[in-house]
């Protein structure tokens, strides 16, 4: 179980707090991990992306979401990502890193990386992926301590409402219950915390029933992440290339008749066109001084030789 808490990241978290509050249907994040990843989701549609741990920290370290990933190396990510899109971002922040003081500095490095809003868990170091099992959380006491108030619960629903009904109340902006195992949890949940936003987390073949977009609208969410909707695929994607290159000689069948300019979407064309342009401007100038520097020298020869 976590909650969400927006931070100061000016229009983009002005704007999904509106949305939050004034949208009738549930806001749609798919998970996203990387640049092309990123890319690829701005130009679908969403209301906002959401940075997933567990995509993150395999692209980054290679690892399993297992605590492996630093609070600056998602910083330098979520720079990375922010800078990409137009969207507000919604990342993961682990167990804050740390304690109180490492809480706060991971808020402060998502926001001058442009974040609009993270995603801190109640889960004792070294957390893992939410949706594994033989989890343990800290204390209601140590919880409240790290988030200034924020209380967040156990794996038992009850407890779990409970706490997510004390950490609204201490400030966060949104409820998030890791893994409602029904129906009927569901809308237990967002009954109990209906004060505020709650938002629903749907992984394939999880813990959670596998609601759609639709059905997180009709049950009350406000908010739904899609964490693996970039990543599976892609390892699929790629098994599948690598092998029929390995299997077949080539690649050629996989990549779907496209060429490395497949690239264009994510703005190649328009990069290559400023970086002739400033070319263009650097010979130019440089022309310039030369002729300013031909008509220098001339007349300091002329002025050179009245003086004799």
């Amino acid at each position: 179980m976590s909650t969400i808490r927006s931070i100061t990241n000016d229009s983009l978290e002005t704007h999904f707090r509106l949305q939050l509050t004034c949208t009738p249907r549930c806001l749609i994040g798919p998970g996203v991990f990387d640049g092309i990843s990123t890319h690829i989701a701005s130009t679908i549609g969403f209301d906002f992306l959401y940075l997933t741990g567990t995509g993150a920290t395999g692209s980054v370290t290679g690892q399993p979401d297992l605590s492996v990933m630093t609070a600056t190396e998602y910083a330098e990510l979520a720079r990375m990502m922010a800078y990409t899109t137009h969207l507000p971002i919604i990342a993961d922040a682990d167990t804050g890193f740390g304690g109180p003081i490492n809480i706060q500095r991971i808020v402060h490095l998502y926001e001058s990386a442009g974040i609009a809003g993270i995603r801190i868990e109640d889960q004792t170091f070294p957390k893992r992926c939410g949706q594994l099992s033989g989890k343990t959380v800290e204390s209601l006491e140590v919880n409240a301590d790290n988030f200034d108030g924020e209380k967040a619960g156990r794996d038992a629903f009850q407890e779990g409402v409970r706490r997510l009904q004390e950490a609204l109340k201490a400030g966060a902006d949104v409820a998030f219950m890791e893994s409602p195992r029904s129906i009927e949890e569901c809308k237990q949940l967002v009954e109990a915390c209906k004060l505020k936003p709650v938002l629903i987390n749907i992984l394939p073949n999880g813990l959670t029933p596998q609601l759609t977009t639709e059905q997180c609208t009709e049950l009350g969410f406000k908010a739904a992440i899609y964490p693996c909707t970039g990543f599976i695929p892609a390892m699929l994607a790629m098994q599948e290339s690598y092998r029929a290159l390995k299997e077949k000689g080539t690649d050629l069948e996989c990549c779907g008749g496209k060429r490395v300019t497949f690239l264009n979407r994510w703005g190649w064309r328009r990069r290559i066109s400023l970086i002739r342009m400033l070319r263009r401007r650097r010979r130019e100038r440089h022309r310039e001084r030369r002729r300013r520097g031909s008509r220098f020298g001339n007349a300091g020869s002329s002025f050179v030789r009245s003086l004799r």
